[in-house]
Protein backbone atom coordinates (compact mmCIF):
# COMPACT_ATOMS: atom_id res chain seq x y z
CA UNK A 1 0.00 0.00 0.00
CA UNK A 2 2.98 1.97 0.81
CA UNK A 3 4.05 2.32 -2.72
CA UNK A 4 0.79 3.62 -4.38
CA UNK A 5 0.91 6.57 -1.79
CA UNK A 6 4.58 7.56 -2.59
CA UNK A 7 3.22 7.27 -6.16
CA UNK A 8 0.63 9.45 -5.63
CA UNK A 9 2.51 11.84 -3.47
CA UNK A 10 5.66 11.99 -5.68
CA UNK A 11 2.79 12.59 -8.40
CA UNK A 12 1.16 15.60 -6.71
CA UNK A 13 4.63 17.25 -5.90
CA UNK A 14 5.81 16.69 -9.62
CA UNK A 15 2.33 18.90 -10.89
CA UNK A 16 2.93 21.31 -8.05
CA UNK A 17 6.69 22.03 -9.42
CA UNK A 18 6.02 21.93 -12.64
CA UNK A 19 3.07 24.50 -11.68
CA UNK A 20 5.35 26.71 -9.80
CA UNK A 21 7.82 27.09 -12.76
CA UNK A 22 5.26 27.79 -15.41
CA UNK A 23 4.53 30.50 -12.83
CA UNK A 24 8.04 31.67 -12.14
CA UNK A 25 8.85 31.57 -15.81
CA UNK A 26 6.26 33.67 -17.42
CA UNK A 27 6.92 37.02 -18.90
CA UNK A 28 6.14 40.24 -17.23
CA UNK A 29 2.36 42.04 -17.28
CA UNK A 30 1.98 43.03 -21.24
CA UNK A 31 2.49 46.75 -20.76
CA UNK A 32 -0.59 48.73 -22.74
CA UNK A 33 1.42 51.68 -23.91
CA UNK A 34 4.34 50.71 -25.39
CA UNK A 35 6.72 53.64 -24.54
CA UNK A 36 5.26 54.84 -21.09
CA UNK A 37 7.47 54.31 -18.10
CA UNK A 38 7.11 52.52 -14.56
CA UNK A 39 8.93 50.63 -12.44
CA UNK A 40 7.57 47.72 -14.22
CA UNK A 41 9.45 48.12 -17.64
CA UNK A 42 12.90 47.06 -16.00
CA UNK A 43 14.12 51.24 -17.24
CA UNK A 44 12.14 51.12 -20.03
CA UNK A 45 10.25 54.77 -21.20
CA UNK A 46 11.33 58.00 -22.81
CA UNK A 47 14.56 59.77 -21.70
CA UNK A 48 13.86 61.94 -19.10
CA UNK A 49 10.30 61.59 -18.34
CA UNK A 50 8.54 62.85 -15.08
CA UNK A 51 5.49 60.52 -15.17
CA UNK A 52 4.09 57.47 -16.96
CA UNK A 53 2.11 59.43 -19.14
CA UNK A 54 -1.18 58.58 -20.83
CA UNK A 55 -2.65 56.64 -23.59
CA UNK A 56 -5.60 57.39 -26.30
CA UNK A 57 -6.52 54.82 -28.12
CA UNK A 58 -8.57 56.64 -31.08
CA UNK A 59 -10.64 53.89 -33.36
CA UNK A 60 -11.73 55.22 -36.99
CA UNK A 61 -14.94 54.06 -38.82
CA UNK A 62 -12.71 50.99 -40.45
CA UNK A 63 -11.69 49.31 -37.29
CA UNK A 64 -8.17 50.88 -37.81
CA UNK A 65 -6.76 53.05 -34.94
CA UNK A 66 -4.53 55.54 -33.63
CA UNK A 67 -2.53 55.76 -30.23
CA UNK A 68 -1.14 59.03 -28.99
CA UNK A 69 1.11 58.56 -25.81
CA UNK A 70 1.92 61.58 -24.01
CA UNK A 71 4.62 61.16 -21.64
CA UNK A 72 5.85 64.31 -19.73
CA UNK A 73 9.91 65.24 -19.58
CA UNK A 74 12.12 67.50 -17.90
CA UNK A 75 13.50 70.45 -18.93
CA UNK A 76 16.91 69.65 -19.86
CA UNK A 77 15.14 66.73 -21.91
CA UNK A 78 12.76 69.44 -23.42
CA UNK A 79 15.79 71.24 -24.74
CA UNK A 80 17.80 68.52 -25.75
CA UNK A 81 14.87 66.91 -27.89
CA UNK A 82 13.61 70.62 -28.84
CA UNK A 83 17.17 71.43 -30.37
CA UNK A 84 18.10 67.95 -32.18
CA UNK A 85 15.02 65.88 -33.61
CA UNK A 86 17.50 62.91 -33.71
CA UNK A 87 17.92 62.61 -30.27
CA UNK A 88 14.23 62.92 -29.81
CA UNK A 89 13.54 59.56 -32.27
CA UNK A 90 16.46 57.65 -30.55
CA UNK A 91 14.67 58.17 -26.90
CA UNK A 92 11.51 57.32 -28.47
CA UNK A 93 12.95 53.72 -30.11
CA UNK A 94 15.11 52.94 -26.92
CA UNK A 95 11.65 53.19 -24.71
CA UNK A 96 9.60 50.76 -26.04
CA UNK A 97 8.98 47.89 -23.79
CA UNK A 98 9.46 44.67 -24.27
CA UNK A 99 6.15 43.38 -23.73
CA UNK A 100 3.89 45.71 -25.08
CA UNK A 101 -0.10 45.67 -26.06
CA UNK A 102 0.33 46.29 -29.90
CA UNK A 103 3.77 44.50 -30.60
CA UNK A 104 4.35 43.51 -33.98
CA UNK A 105 1.72 45.63 -34.90
CA UNK A 106 2.76 48.86 -34.94
CA UNK A 107 3.04 51.04 -37.90
CA UNK A 108 3.59 54.16 -38.79
CA UNK A 109 5.48 55.99 -35.94
CA UNK A 110 5.14 59.66 -35.64
CA UNK A 111 7.23 61.65 -32.41
CA UNK A 112 6.66 65.29 -31.79
CA UNK A 113 7.58 67.34 -28.58
CA UNK A 114 4.17 69.63 -27.59
CA UNK A 115 5.28 71.45 -24.86
CA UNK A 116 7.16 69.95 -22.02
CA UNK A 117 5.66 66.55 -23.13
CA UNK A 118 7.01 63.83 -25.62
CA UNK A 119 4.12 62.81 -27.94
CA UNK A 120 4.24 59.61 -29.68
CA UNK A 121 1.45 58.46 -32.49
CA UNK A 122 1.38 55.50 -33.97
CA UNK A 123 -0.86 52.71 -35.84
CA UNK A 124 -2.27 49.97 -35.11
CA UNK A 125 -4.65 47.89 -38.12
CA UNK A 126 -7.74 45.87 -37.48
CA UNK A 127 -8.37 46.38 -33.34
CA UNK A 128 -12.22 46.36 -34.44
CA UNK A 129 -14.25 44.79 -36.62
CA UNK A 130 -18.32 44.46 -36.93
CA UNK A 131 -20.90 43.23 -35.05
CA UNK A 132 -24.70 42.61 -34.56
CA UNK A 133 -26.73 44.85 -35.98
CA UNK A 134 -24.91 48.63 -36.54
CA UNK A 135 -22.83 47.97 -33.68
CA UNK A 136 -18.82 47.16 -33.52
CA UNK A 137 -16.68 45.43 -31.27
CA UNK A 138 -12.80 45.75 -30.09
CA UNK A 139 -11.69 42.46 -29.41
CA UNK A 140 -7.94 43.62 -29.78
CA UNK A 141 -7.59 43.03 -25.99
CA UNK A 142 -8.84 39.93 -25.08
CA UNK A 143 -6.48 37.37 -25.14
CA UNK A 144 -8.35 34.20 -25.32
CA UNK A 145 -6.97 31.16 -23.38
CA UNK A 146 -3.61 32.92 -23.01
CA UNK A 147 -1.83 33.40 -19.89
CA UNK A 148 -0.95 36.85 -20.64
CA UNK A 149 -1.88 39.83 -18.36
CA UNK A 150 -1.72 43.21 -19.15
CA UNK A 151 -0.53 46.24 -16.61
CA UNK A 152 -2.02 49.55 -17.63
CA UNK A 153 1.05 51.53 -16.59
CA UNK A 154 0.07 54.53 -18.00
CA UNK A 155 -1.65 56.99 -15.45
CA UNK A 156 -4.81 56.70 -17.74
CA UNK A 157 -5.50 54.93 -20.89
CA UNK A 158 -8.89 55.70 -22.99
CA UNK A 159 -10.34 54.10 -25.89
CA UNK A 160 -12.07 56.41 -27.91
CA UNK A 161 -15.33 54.80 -30.39
CA UNK A 162 -15.34 56.82 -33.30
CA UNK A 163 -17.16 60.54 -33.55
CA UNK A 164 -21.17 59.93 -33.24
CA UNK A 165 -20.86 56.76 -31.79
CA UNK A 166 -21.70 55.37 -28.23
CA UNK A 167 -19.74 52.60 -25.83
CA UNK A 168 -23.22 50.25 -25.42
CA UNK A 169 -21.28 47.56 -22.97
CA UNK A 170 -19.59 48.38 -19.45
CA UNK A 171 -16.08 46.87 -19.65
CA UNK A 172 -14.93 45.97 -16.14
CA UNK A 173 -13.43 48.84 -14.41
CA UNK A 174 -13.69 51.02 -16.86
CA UNK A 175 -15.54 54.60 -16.97
CA UNK A 176 -17.92 55.08 -19.64
CA UNK A 177 -18.46 58.53 -21.03
CA UNK A 178 -20.24 58.44 -24.42
CA UNK A 179 -18.02 57.49 -26.93
CA UNK A 180 -14.85 56.66 -24.45
CA UNK A 181 -13.96 53.95 -22.13
CA UNK A 182 -11.43 54.80 -19.48
CA UNK A 183 -9.34 53.39 -16.51
CA UNK A 184 -7.72 55.42 -13.78
CA UNK A 185 -6.41 55.18 -10.69
CA UNK A 186 -6.67 51.91 -9.65
CA UNK A 187 -8.17 50.32 -12.19
CA UNK A 188 -7.15 46.88 -13.88
CA UNK A 189 -7.05 46.38 -17.58
CA UNK A 190 -8.82 43.03 -17.80
CA UNK A 191 -7.33 40.35 -19.99
CA UNK A 192 -10.67 39.71 -21.69
CA UNK A 193 -11.54 43.09 -22.37
CA UNK A 194 -14.27 43.85 -25.15
CA UNK A 195 -15.92 47.30 -26.07
CA UNK A 196 -18.46 47.52 -28.01
CA UNK A 197 -20.12 50.58 -29.65
CA UNK A 198 -22.95 51.80 -32.04
CA UNK A 199 -25.70 53.82 -32.22
CA UNK A 200 -26.89 53.61 -28.33
CA UNK A 201 -29.48 53.16 -26.42
CA UNK A 202 -31.33 50.53 -25.70
CA UNK A 203 -31.36 48.68 -29.35
CA UNK A 204 -27.62 49.76 -29.26
CA UNK A 205 -26.86 48.12 -26.39
CA UNK A 206 -28.84 44.74 -26.78
CA UNK A 207 -26.66 44.85 -30.10
CA UNK A 208 -23.26 45.57 -28.07
CA UNK A 209 -23.95 42.26 -25.57
CA UNK A 210 -25.49 40.29 -28.43
CA UNK A 211 -22.25 40.72 -30.08
CA UNK A 212 -20.13 39.61 -26.98
CA UNK A 213 -21.95 36.71 -27.25
CA UNK A 214 -21.78 35.67 -30.12
CA UNK A 215 -18.10 36.12 -30.13
CA UNK A 216 -17.76 34.15 -26.50
CA UNK A 217 -20.40 32.02 -26.61
CA UNK A 218 -18.64 29.41 -28.94
CA UNK A 219 -15.88 29.08 -26.46
CA UNK A 220 -17.72 29.26 -23.63
CA UNK A 221 -19.42 26.07 -24.08
CA UNK A 222 -16.59 24.70 -25.59
CA UNK A 223 -14.70 25.18 -22.33
CA UNK A 224 -17.41 24.53 -19.71
CA UNK A 225 -18.70 20.81 -21.29
CA UNK A 226 -14.19 19.98 -22.02
CA UNK A 227 -13.80 21.39 -18.59
CA UNK A 228 -16.83 20.48 -16.59
CA UNK A 229 -18.37 17.08 -17.90
CA UNK A 230 -16.18 14.78 -15.73
CA UNK A 231 -17.31 17.26 -12.75
CA UNK A 232 -21.13 17.05 -13.85
CA UNK A 233 -21.20 13.50 -13.43
CA UNK A 234 -19.27 13.57 -10.12
CA UNK A 235 -22.05 16.29 -8.85
CA UNK A 236 -24.59 13.28 -10.29
CA UNK A 237 -23.54 10.58 -8.48
CA UNK A 238 -23.91 13.02 -5.12
CA UNK A 239 -27.64 13.85 -6.32
CA UNK A 240 -27.83 10.02 -6.67
CA UNK A 241 -26.11 8.80 -3.70
CA UNK A 242 -28.36 11.82 -1.16
CA UNK A 243 -31.57 10.11 -2.41
CA UNK A 244 -30.42 6.38 -1.43
CA UNK A 245 -28.04 6.91 1.23
CA UNK A 246 -29.69 6.67 5.04
CA UNK A 247 -26.44 7.51 7.08
CA UNK A 248 -28.06 9.56 9.48
CA UNK A 249 -31.70 10.11 8.92
CA UNK A 250 -32.92 8.05 12.14
CA UNK A 251 -30.68 10.54 14.32
CA UNK A 252 -31.23 14.28 12.98
CA UNK A 253 -34.42 15.18 13.29
CA UNK A 254 -35.89 19.09 10.95
CA UNK A 255 -35.09 21.02 14.30
CA UNK A 256 -31.42 19.81 15.02
CA UNK A 257 -30.94 19.91 10.53
CA UNK A 258 -32.37 23.74 11.27
CA UNK A 259 -30.64 24.96 13.64
CA UNK A 260 -27.11 23.21 12.51
CA UNK A 261 -27.45 24.28 8.90
CA UNK A 262 -28.57 27.87 9.80
CA UNK A 263 -25.29 27.90 11.89
CA UNK A 264 -22.52 26.38 9.63
CA UNK A 265 -24.23 29.09 7.17
CA UNK A 266 -24.16 31.92 9.69
CA UNK A 267 -20.33 30.94 11.04
CA UNK A 268 -19.43 30.54 7.46
CA UNK A 269 -20.92 34.38 6.33
CA UNK A 270 -19.21 35.64 9.11
CA UNK A 271 -16.02 33.97 9.36
CA UNK A 272 -15.52 34.50 5.72
CA UNK A 273 -16.17 38.13 5.80
CA UNK A 274 -13.35 38.59 8.51
CA UNK A 275 -11.36 37.00 6.50
CA UNK A 276 -11.66 39.43 3.46
CA UNK A 277 -11.27 42.09 6.21
CA UNK A 278 -8.28 40.84 7.03
CA UNK A 279 -6.47 40.17 3.77
CA UNK A 280 -6.65 43.20 1.91
CA UNK A 281 -5.78 47.13 2.56
CA UNK A 282 -8.23 47.69 -0.01
CA UNK A 283 -11.74 46.67 1.05
CA UNK A 284 -12.87 43.16 1.06
CA UNK A 285 -11.58 40.31 -1.04
CA UNK A 286 -13.96 39.80 -3.50
CA UNK A 287 -13.67 35.63 -3.06
CA UNK A 288 -14.33 35.67 0.33
CA UNK A 289 -17.03 38.00 -0.29
CA UNK A 290 -18.77 35.32 -3.21
CA UNK A 291 -17.73 32.20 0.01
CA UNK A 292 -19.47 34.55 3.06
CA UNK A 293 -22.63 35.07 0.49
CA UNK A 294 -22.95 31.46 0.11
CA UNK A 295 -23.19 31.04 4.21
CA UNK A 296 -25.96 33.48 4.13
CA UNK A 297 -27.99 31.24 1.38
CA UNK A 298 -26.78 28.25 3.28
CA UNK A 299 -28.65 29.62 6.38
CA UNK A 300 -31.53 30.93 4.48
CA UNK A 301 -32.21 26.98 3.19
CA UNK A 302 -31.70 26.00 6.65
CA UNK A 303 -34.22 28.32 8.37
CA UNK A 304 -36.68 28.74 5.81
CA UNK A 305 -37.13 24.82 5.12
CA UNK A 306 -38.74 23.75 7.77
CA UNK A 307 -41.12 26.69 8.52
CA UNK A 308 -42.07 26.68 5.02
CA UNK A 309 -41.14 23.38 3.73
CA UNK A 310 -44.28 21.46 4.23
CA UNK A 311 -46.55 23.41 2.52
CA UNK A 312 -44.02 24.16 -0.32
CA UNK A 313 -43.57 20.51 -1.23
CA UNK A 314 -40.90 19.79 -4.60
CA UNK A 315 -41.51 22.41 -6.70
CA UNK A 316 -41.44 24.91 -3.55
CA UNK A 317 -38.36 23.70 -2.22
CA UNK A 318 -36.55 23.79 -5.67
CA UNK A 319 -37.79 27.81 -5.77
CA UNK A 320 -36.81 28.10 -2.10
CA UNK A 321 -33.27 26.57 -3.38
CA UNK A 322 -32.97 29.36 -6.08
CA UNK A 323 -34.27 32.06 -4.07
CA UNK A 324 -31.16 31.40 -1.68
CA UNK A 325 -28.83 31.24 -4.61
CA UNK A 326 -30.27 34.67 -6.12
CA UNK A 327 -29.91 36.00 -2.43
CA UNK A 328 -26.13 35.20 -2.19
CA UNK A 329 -25.65 36.19 -5.94
CA UNK A 330 -27.03 39.47 -4.90
CA UNK A 331 -25.30 40.04 -1.76
CA UNK A 332 -21.73 39.21 -3.60
CA UNK A 333 -22.68 41.60 -6.55
CA UNK A 334 -23.82 44.62 -4.20
CA UNK A 335 -20.57 44.36 -1.91
CA UNK A 336 -17.90 42.86 -3.91
CA UNK A 337 -19.43 44.49 -7.38
CA UNK A 338 -19.69 42.84 -10.72
CA UNK A 339 -18.37 39.98 -11.78
CA UNK A 340 -20.98 37.85 -9.74
CA UNK A 341 -18.56 34.86 -8.75
CA UNK A 342 -19.71 32.48 -10.83
CA UNK A 343 -17.95 29.63 -9.54
CA UNK A 344 -18.46 29.83 -5.95
CA UNK A 345 -22.13 30.71 -7.49
CA UNK A 346 -23.00 27.77 -9.27
CA UNK A 347 -21.74 25.29 -6.99
CA UNK A 348 -23.79 26.71 -4.65
CA UNK A 349 -27.11 26.22 -6.50
CA UNK A 350 -25.45 22.23 -7.35
CA UNK A 351 -25.66 22.21 -3.71
CA UNK A 352 -29.14 24.55 -2.98
CA UNK A 353 -30.64 21.46 -4.83
CA UNK A 354 -29.66 18.67 -2.55
CA UNK A 355 -33.05 19.83 -0.43
CA UNK A 356 -35.82 19.17 -2.96
CA UNK A 357 -33.88 16.47 -4.26
CA UNK A 358 -34.05 14.57 -0.94
CA UNK A 359 -37.48 15.94 -0.62
CA UNK A 360 -38.68 14.13 -3.73
CA UNK A 361 -36.77 11.30 -2.95
CA UNK A 362 -37.95 10.50 0.25
CA UNK A 363 -41.67 10.65 -1.18
CA UNK A 364 -40.59 7.64 -3.79
CA UNK A 365 -40.06 10.03 -6.55
CA UNK A 366 -36.23 10.21 -7.79
CA UNK A 367 -35.83 13.37 -9.13
CA UNK A 368 -33.86 13.03 -12.63
CA UNK A 369 -34.65 16.51 -13.54
CA UNK A 370 -33.22 17.80 -10.07
CA UNK A 371 -30.00 15.60 -10.56
CA UNK A 372 -29.40 16.63 -13.70
CA UNK A 373 -29.86 20.23 -13.13
CA UNK A 374 -26.87 20.21 -10.27
CA UNK A 375 -24.60 18.06 -12.44
CA UNK A 376 -24.98 20.83 -15.12
CA UNK A 377 -23.55 23.04 -12.71
CA UNK A 378 -19.91 22.47 -13.02
CA UNK A 379 -20.67 22.79 -17.08
CA UNK A 380 -22.17 26.52 -16.32
CA UNK A 381 -19.48 27.75 -13.80
CA UNK A 382 -16.54 26.79 -16.10
CA UNK A 383 -18.87 28.42 -19.20
CA UNK A 384 -19.33 31.67 -17.31
CA UNK A 385 -15.84 32.44 -16.76
CA UNK A 386 -14.76 31.22 -20.34
CA UNK A 387 -12.25 31.63 -21.59
CA UNK A 388 -10.29 29.16 -19.07
CA UNK A 389 -6.79 28.01 -18.54
CA UNK A 390 -4.23 26.83 -15.61
CA UNK A 391 -0.56 26.74 -15.97
CA UNK A 392 -1.16 27.58 -19.71
CA UNK A 393 -3.23 24.21 -20.09
CA UNK A 394 -6.56 24.15 -20.82
CA UNK A 395 -9.98 23.62 -19.24
CA UNK A 396 -9.56 19.86 -18.81
CA UNK A 397 -6.57 21.09 -16.04
CA UNK A 398 -8.82 23.76 -14.74
CA UNK A 399 -12.02 21.30 -14.21
CA UNK A 400 -9.34 19.37 -12.19
CA UNK A 401 -8.29 21.79 -10.04
CA UNK A 402 -12.12 22.38 -8.97
CA UNK A 403 -12.58 18.81 -7.65
CA UNK A 404 -12.71 20.40 -4.18
CA UNK A 405 -16.05 21.74 -5.07
CA UNK A 406 -17.57 18.83 -5.73
CA UNK A 407 -16.47 17.90 -2.21
CA UNK A 408 -18.08 20.94 -1.21
CA UNK A 409 -21.85 19.59 -2.62
CA UNK A 410 -21.36 16.37 -1.21
CA UNK A 411 -20.49 17.96 2.07
CA UNK A 412 -22.80 20.70 2.27
CA UNK A 413 -25.58 19.41 0.61
CA UNK A 414 -25.78 16.02 2.50
CA UNK A 415 -27.65 17.91 5.62
CA UNK A 416 -29.95 19.68 3.20
CA UNK A 417 -31.38 16.27 1.28
CA UNK A 418 -31.26 14.96 5.01
CA UNK A 419 -33.38 18.31 6.20
CA UNK A 420 -36.07 17.73 2.80
CA UNK A 421 -36.40 13.82 3.00
CA UNK A 422 -37.22 14.81 6.74
CA UNK A 423 -39.60 17.55 5.52
CA UNK A 424 -41.39 14.73 3.25
CA UNK A 425 -41.49 12.03 6.08
CA UNK A 426 -43.43 14.80 7.97
CA UNK A 427 -41.45 13.86 11.46
CA UNK A 428 -40.16 16.77 13.13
Amino acid sequence: MRVPRLAIVALLCLVGTAGIIVVAGAPPPTQLCGVCGSEMTDGAGIDGATGPGTLDIHVDESGDSLWRARVPVDSSAVERYRTNESALEAAVDDAWAPYHAAEGDVGTVESTLEGETVVVEYTVDDVARPGAGDAWIVDYFAVGTSNARYGRTAERVTIHAPEGAEITNRPADAAVDGNTATWTDDAEFDRQTYVTYGSGGVFGAAAGYATIGLEVGPTALEHGVRGGAALGLLVGFVGVAVCRTDLGIAVFDAATLERSIAAVGAVGAVGFLVVGVAATDAGLAPSAVALASLGVGYALLGGGARRLGRRLETRGLLGLSLLATVVAGGIALLIAGPPVYAVPLWFGAATALCLPIGYAAERGRFPVALVAGAALAPIAAIASVAPVSAFGYGPALYGLLLLPWVAAVAAFGYPLALLGRRLALGVD
